[in-house]
């Protein structure tokens, strides 16, 4: 008989350049491990090993502002430095409360779109498209 434990355990793994890299850069258990070796890495996703579905688009250290219509709106919250996870907690609960009107969370640096999620990994999609001729 299987054991009653058997495919409980998830596991996550770190993808780099947006998660078109041919190779996990980092495969761990805990989905906090995962975030934070992401971090590292610019456009780094973490997604369930699993299922390959995304969970986290990485935050690597860096000033971030809080956006309105998906980035080109009007800036809501000016550049806040980003620095650990407790340092989010505001740009996404003002993304979070200001969601219907397409508010996101976006690098100061290089513009690229990190929360929420959606709107990561889209921005990020546009980015690393082939360009059509």
């Amino acid at each position: 008989m299987a054991c009653a434990c058997q495919n409980k355990h998830k596991s996550f793994e770190v993808v780099t350049k947006a998660g078109t890299a041919t190779r996990p850069a980092f495969t761990s258990s805990s989905q906090g491990t995962a975030e934070a070796v992401a971090d590292r890495y610019p456009t780094a996703i973490v997604r369930d090993k699993k299922t390959s579905e995304p969970v986290y688009f990485a935050w690597p250290k860096g000033t971030y502002e809080v956006v309105l219509q998906a980035g080109d709106g009007p800036v809501l919250k000016a550049a806040a430095h980003v620095r650990n996870g407790s340092d989010r907690g505001t740009l996404k609960a003002l993304a979070d409360d200001r969601a219907g009107e397409g508010a996101v969370v976006r690098s100061t640096t290089d513009g690229t779109v990190v929360y929420p999620l959606a709107a990561a990994l889209t921005a990020a999609a546009v980015q690393t498209a082939p360009a059509t001729p």
